[in-house]
């Protein structure tokens, strides 16, 4: 039996890891402007020609999300959605049945939540608004 060191293995390019294509998985959901389940968001690489596995995707997804580059929602079926979050602070009314967004900004809650930590003794206080409902679009044809 012989055996074959790696030196012997014709040089190839390797692939860049998960961590390497975190930006890459990110274009690709800001790209797409709405909430993509990690399966719907690989299906939509895989069509674009971008070879990248659905672990990868899953990987830098949750990397990504615990950065807090992305927003995460949970659909009507429980599955994680995720959408890229601008580096500009908005919220976001999303339909329930089929993900789409409109982005919102409202001072009023702003404000309020400037005035919350302190009078809390709370520092550095950051929020995010998950305001669902159904889109005009599924509300007329009855999927809402």
């Amino acid at each position: 039996m012989t055996t074959v060191s790696s030196a012997a293995v014709p040089d190839r390019p390797r692939r860049p890891r998960a961590a390497d294509r975190r930006p890459e998985v990110i274009a690709a959901l800001r790209e797409n402007g709405g909430f993509l389940s990690a399966q719907g968001l690989h299906a939509s690489m895989r069509r674009q020609g971008i070879r990248i596995g659905l672990t990868t995707v899953y990987r830098a997804l949750t990397a990504a999300d615990a950065e807090g580059r992305l927003e995460a929602v949970y659909t009507r079926r429980g599955a994680k959605a995720y959408r890229y979050l601008p580096p500009v602070h908005e919220h976001h009314l999303t339909c329930r049945v089929c993900g789409a967004g409109v982005a919102f900004f409202w001072q009023g809650l702003e404000d309020w939540v400037a005035r919350l930590g302190p009078r809390h003794g709370f520092e550095d206080v950051r929020h995010s608004v998950a305001a669902t409902g159904t889109c005009p679009g599924c509300a007329s044809d009855g999927t809402g």
